[in-house]
């Protein structure tokens, strides 16, 4: 941890910004991130790419909370604009005020519970492609989370939310091998995974064939055989509980910090 705030400091001064003011959230909740529509060439040094780079190591590693802005903007490497440059600069100021915090992971005398939240984001404004987060808790703390794009097209938000569901079945079903192997849960638990669209959810746990999902790609509906074999269970829960948001959306600041603290970040 000491380490990585480390590197934080050692960004923060490369660029200047050691002394600047910080931000609530990484992302203006009121600033749509859009390609560079007027054609002009933007930055093409590396710099734009070094500083993404640095960032999606961070969030990768112990700052979920970013995930989302940093793989939003790396959609635009190929020709950042100044948006994307002001955006990315605005990831580090939040990063200011945020460099004390961090996921502290301790043993646990019980057998920690194992569960996840999936969401999904219908359709950008720039190449109409969905957006799927999930992040998996065990003992109050984030232990595995995405934030990316689907790589098919939906056409529904029911439908993205099922692809999302699949993508975090497949994370479910290594995680649950992990902890078996350590003997961390019980074999016959199935992983409970929560997301906030009815339909998807009535999808994965009783499929139907017909108009609105018999176009969905054939490899999307294993979920189902793991929610049948009892691998995997979906409920539905409630927006405002819905912490994979912070993976999809940027957030009002409120929001933000509470999905921040239940995926485990705290002072350390």
């Amino acid at each position: 941890m000491i380490l990585l705030k480390r590197y934080i400091e050692l960004i923060l001064l490369k660029e200047g910004l050691s002394k600047i003011d910080s931000v609530a959230t990484p992302l203006d909740l009121n600033v749509q991130i859009v390609l560079n529509l007027e054609g002009n060439i933007g930055n093409r040094s590396n710099s734009f790419a070094r500083l993404l780079g640095e960032l999606q190591y961070i969030a990768n590693t112990m700052w979920p909370d970013i995930a989302y802005v940093v793989n939003r903007l790396a959609s635009f490497m190929a020709n950042p604009s100044l948006q994307h440059s002001i955006a990315l600069k605005r990831a580090l100021r939040y990063l200011v005020g945020t460099r004390d915090l961090g996921i502290m992971y301790r043993s646990d005398a019980h057998k920690p519970e194992l569960h996840g939240y999936t969401d999904a984001a219908y359709g950008n404004s720039d190449v109409f492609k969905s957006t799927t987060g999930y992040v998996f808790i065990a003992s109050g703390r984030a232990i595995m989370w995405s934030s990316k794009r689907q790589i098919t097209q939906a056409q529904s938000s029911t439908e993205a939310e099922y692809v999302a569901m699949s993508e975090a079945s497949h994370e479910a079903c290594w995680l649950q091998s992990l902890h078996t192997e350590l003997r961390l849960l019980q074999v016959d638990v199935p992983t409970q995974i929560y997301g906030d669209n009815e339909g998807s959810i009535a999808m994965v746990n009783n499929l139907t064939f017909h108009k609105k999902s018999k176009h969905i790609a054939i490899h999307w509906h294993w979920v189902c055989n793991l929610v049948q074999d009892g691998v995997v269970r979906f409920d539905s829960c409630r927006d405002p509980q819905q912490t994979a948001d912070v993976l999809m959306k940027a957030l009002p600041c409120i929001k933000h910090k509470q999905h921040a603290r239940e995926m485990g970040l705290a002072s350390v």
